[in-house]
């Protein structure tokens, strides 16, 4: 299956180094509930919380990417697995990041239904030429759809 693989988006640097910091932060959660005297059952479901949360974005770096393969889109997210056969997309924009993003430029796929979907890692901070990758998957596109 990976053999068809054109392109593939992620998180750009290690993720160990991430996945590492999510530890701390887990470890330094616990440490706090534990050592501030929260009574038994309130300190259990706050490190059941610190455990959900911490569990969510490790899986979500673990997890997240966008691949590009010869018959369409597929779009991983922590839990969730989306995929757009070339016919399915109606088109790809580069579009300004949500405000309070640390991003300046996203690309987003437009469905046959007109939805709109934001692609994991396919923005300016994960690929160096944005518009010109743009460009590349709109070729895709037409070229799935049959079209030069």
């Amino acid at each position: 299956m990976d053999g068809d693989i054109i392109r593939r988006y992620r998180r750009r640097g290690p993720v160990w180094k991430a996945l590492g910091a999510v530890g701390l932060l887990f470890a330094a959660g616990v440490g706090e509930v534990l050592l501030s005297g929260v009574p038994f059952w309130p300190a259990v479901a706050l490190v059941t919380v610190l455990l959900l949360s911490n569990g969510w974005m490790a899986l979500a770096l673990l997890r997240a990417r966008t691949v590009i393969r010869a018959g369409g889109i597929t779009s991983y997210s922590a839990l969730r697995v989306r995929r757009w056969a070339w016919h399915e997309v109606q088109d790809l924009r580069v579009e300004p990041a949500p405000q309070g993003s640390s991003l300046r430029f996203i690309v987003c796929v437009y469905d046959s239904a007109g939805r709109r979907h934001a692609l994991p890692f396919v923005n300016d901070r994960c690929v160096p030429d944005l518009h010109a990758e743009a460009g590349f998957l709109r070729g895709m596109v037409a070229g799935g759809r049959g079209v030069a």
